[in-house]
């Protein structure tokens, strides 16, 4: 029996020691530029290095890891690679990017490392349907999840991120596609930094600090994503900062601390999203008159909006606290909605205040709001509050179409009836 044992347990570590046959570095750098490196399952420890046009494709079951803080996989100074279904632990970087070109990442799954993906000086750069998981450390104590320096035309699709400092942390780029991604138990989902030709698509950002923070960044899109559950005393679903010209559709931002704060911005479009059971759905600060808030659904929250004296223009938004009537039927309000709040602007000023947003004194006062004049309500008022939500009038459009449709089988079933054709 013992013998067994002995060899179950050899057969097991000659199986999961695959490098001791294979010498993948020694592989690399045997190939031919164009070939495929083909790396049989096992664990292979070491520094390696790519630095041609090759493809890097591993069986289930492969996995590099780094003997030493420096980069498990480095590639570096090339062009035209691939790297394919491995798996990377590190004590520091996992992969390491410098000056490549028509570079492909996919189905990578990177663990226990302080940085999973990094990446500066390089062009064409696809990072797509790969996995990173930190560490359970505090956020002062991690690297980020996919880091990007200094390049141009990135696009980061389908990943799943979580337990890093930022998920996708973005510095100096120009023409970047941020895809797909879902990113968890983080600091930041996603952080760009002086970059431009942004297009933030189709995301999932749930239980990070911050679901989405923008600074100094030009040029953007963020359409469609949902930002949840981001309700720490200093939390934003997003937050943006000194950035210029974006357009913000059809997201959902929900349950956060504040729904989307806006600081010393301009030319910013907030349009046809849904703001859900945040706290505060709208903060702006230094907002400039270009920028505008239309079409959006605001329910649940405790606050809709609150500003500076510069106010934020709201216009034909659907408010689920509007007590006005529509007199001539045509969908929209004849009383304007007045979305200041007078302690709204103090929690700007202290936002310790907020530990008293939901107590009765509070909903007592905001409604006073909307029944006095003030000289602050034209900073925050809607004059064609929108009476009927985009979701109301979709499910109603479809309930019409099934009376119709089962209306036509109805009549459909008695005229058959009457023929004598069903008994």
């Amino acid at each position: 029996m013992k013998r067994i044992i002995l060899f179950i347990l050899f057969f097991l570590w000659t199986s999961q020691t695959a490098h001791a046959e294979f010498d993948l570095q020694m592989a690399i750098d045997q190939a031919k530029p164009g070939e495929v490196v083909h790396i049989p399952a096992g664990r292979y420890q070491g520094n390696f290095t790519v630095n041609k046009s090759i493809k890097l494709l591993g069986k289930k079951g492969v996995e590099l890891y780094s003997q030493n803080t420096e980069p498990a996989l480095k590639i570096d100074h090339t062009s035209n690679v691939s790297i394919e279904n491995l798996m990377i632990s590190a004590k520091n970087k996992g992969i390491v990017v410098n000056e490549a070109e028509k570079l492909k990442l996919r189905a990578i799954e990177i663990k226990d490392v302080q940085v999973g993906i990094y990446i500066q000086r390089s062009k064409h750069i696809q990072i797509f349907e790969n996995k990173v998981v930190g560490n359970q450390l505090h956020y002062a104590e991690k690297g980020n999840g996919v880091a990007v320096f200094k390049s141009e035309d990135i696009a980061i699709e389908h990943n799943a991120i979580d337990f890093v400092q930022d998920g996708i942390y973005v510095e100096e780029v120009r023409q970047i596609n941020v895809r797909e991604n879902e990113v968890t138990n983080s600091r930041y989902g996603t952080h760009f930094m002086y970059s431009s030709d942004v297009k933030v698509l189709f995301n999932s950002y749930l239980h990070n600090v911050t679901g989405l923070m923008i600074m100094m960044t030009t040029d953007l899109e963020i359409a469609s994503n949902t930002v949840s559950n981001h309700n720490d005393f200093n939390s934003y679903g997003l937050l943006m900062y000194d950035s210029q010209q974006a357009k913000i559709s059809k997201n959902s931002f929900r349950n956060n601390r504040i729904g989307v704060a806006l600081q010393k911005c301009s030319v910013i479009q907030i349009q046809e999203n849904r703001f859900q059971m945040n706290q505060t759905a709208l903060e702006g600060t230094k907002v400039d008159n270009d920028s505008i808030i239309n079409d959006n659904q605001f329910t649940g929250n405790i606050l809709t909006a609150r500003s500076d004296q510069q106010g934020l223009r709201l216009v034909r938004n659907f408010y689920d606290d509007y007590r006005g009537i529509d007199v001539a039927g045509d969908g929209f309000g004849d009383v304007p909605y007045v979305a200041v709040s007078s302690f709204g602007q103090w929690m700007v000023r202290q936002p310790v205040y907020q530990f008293f947003v939901a107590s009765p004194s509070v909903m007592i006062l905001t409604s006073l709001d909307q029944q006095v004049n003030k000289t602050e309500q034209n900073l925050l008022v809607d004059n064609e509050p929108r009476l009927i939500s985009h979701t109301k009038e979709k499910a109603f459009s479809i309930n019409i179409l099934q009376f119709i449709i089962g209306l036509v089988i109805c009549m459909s079933g008695f005229w058959l009836w009457k023929r004598g054709v069903l008994v």
